[in-house]
């Protein structure tokens, strides 16, 4: 990873179908999405909450 991932930010967002939540990983210095939920895993969460734990779960594994 090119970007200091301690400025990296776990973002949640609603999806409209199916009306799930989903997280991005996003450096906002380069206003780039790193990773995402959605994208490549097709996962998707049945809460914000549950979205952003699973969020920070994978920062925490791209800072290690």
């Amino acid at each position: 990873m090119q970007c200091d991932p301690r400025s990296l930010q776990v973002n949640v967002e609603l999806m409209d179908d199916p009306c799930l939540w989903r997280w991005e990983i996003r450096d906002p210095a380069r206003n780039q999405v790193v990773a995402d939920s959605w994208t490549r895993d097709w996962a998707a969460y049945n809460s914000r909450e549950e979205a952003y734990r699973a969020g920070r779960a994978r920062l925490g594994r791209l800072a290690a």
